[in-house]
């Protein structure tokens, strides 16, 4: 387990949260950015947090919106903003290690993700390259060994000098997509074949969530009676390893 602080920017169907007093704004709108800049700046006066992003899965905005000059909802306009939170954090609490998530794949439309928006950030103000990935969401990915080796390393490449990690990982243990034993060979080639082999400098390697949620849910490690999976004395073997 690491402490990870989030705060994002983002509503459900890849909308703007909004203040109750901003009806009418947008991500280049003054009050809107002061607002969520001195939001994040709150937590990190109150907690020192160790590790902080500062948007979560923030491509899916890139991906809706695109980075169009005129458009005041451009992605463009969260990366001079991140620039600027990261900044003002590192003035506060310079031990705190800032960075903002990507995702991987975009789920709900079975694919990966565009990677190119990494280009757009300064590497210099990214302590660390996290991302999120569910790739069994990748239409022809059943299997574990249906991952290319250079899955992740693809993405780490735009940063080759950081550290790497997950913030969120998940692979569930339907039969579908190779049961349990696949849940747990997923786990073991994401922790060395596809990053440490591949010069990846992983640093964070976080789960999904515990225990399945509901009786349609297969990601957690744990049943919802408290069986333990397969994955999860793996998950374990590789705690205790280090």
């Amino acid at each position: 387990m690491f402490p990870l602080v989030h705060v994002s920017f983002m509503g459900q169907g890849v909308t703007l949260i909004k203040p109750p007093d901003l009806e009418d704004t947008s991500l280049s709108d003054p009050e809107w950015r002061s607002a969520y800049k001195n939001a994040i700046l709150d937590v990190v006066e109150t907690s020192r947090p160790l590790y902080l992003s500062i948007g979560n899965e923030v491509n899916r905005w890139y991906e809706k919106y695109g980075a169009e000059e005129n458009d005041p909802n451009g992605f463009q306009h969260y990366v001079s903003l991140y620039e600027e939170i990261y900044d003002a954090v590192k003035k506060i609490s310079p031990l705190t290690r800032v960075f903002c998530t990507f995702a991987r794949e975009m789920v709900n439309e079975l694919r990966e993700a565009d990677l190119t928006v990494l280009a757009m950030f300064p590497q210099e103000k990214m302590d660390l390259l996290v991302i999120t990935s569910y790739p069994y969401a990748v239409s022809g990915i059943n299997r574990p060994s249906d991952l290319p080796l250079d899955y992740y390393s693809r993405v780490s490449n735009y940063m080759s000098e950081k550290p790497f990690g997950f913030s969120e990982l998940g692979w569930p243990s339907m039969d579908a997509f190779g049961g349990e034993p696949g849940q747990a060979d997923f786990i073991i080639k994401v922790s060395d074949l596809l990053t440490k082999k591949q010069g990846i400098n992983l640093q964070l390697f976080g789960w999904a969530w515990l225990h399945d949620l509901d009786k349609n849910d297969y990601l957690g490690l744990i049943k919802r009676d408290g069986t333990e999976k397969l994955a999860y004395s793996v998950w374990k073997n590789l705690r205790s390893n280090g």
